[in-house]
């Protein structure tokens, strides 16, 4: 288990990627997939087909970010937990064992 930090353009941009990323009620999370990324924008796109954009610090968060969404999808990792401070969210991270 550890934390990954994601450093956000503002305290608004960290909270609302701590509430796309929240856990649900089944401990799952509702990300279907990154569906984009420009600059330092990221676009998560919910299971209800729902797209979101996410601004980060910079390049290297989002595609930290990416990698990070893509293993949760794959099933390969799991988020335990999320909260925001300020301008960055940390994600607790769990690496399933196969």
């Amino acid at each position: 288990m550890n934390v990954e930090t994601f450093e956000c353009e503002d305290n608004y941009e960290a909270e609302k990627l701590a509430g796309l990323l929240a856990i649900q009620k089944d401990s799952s999370t509702y990300v279907s997939r990154i569906a984009g990324t420009f600059r330092n924008e990221i676009i998560i796109m919910l299971k209800d087909k729902s797209s979101h954009s996410v601004t980060l610090k910079d390049e290297k968060n989002v595609l930290n970010l990416k990698s990070l969404v893509n293993d949760v999808v794959m099933g390969k990792r799991s988020i335990l937990e999320c909260r925001y401070q300020n301008q960055s969210s940390q994600l607790t991270i769990s690496t399933r064992e196969n």
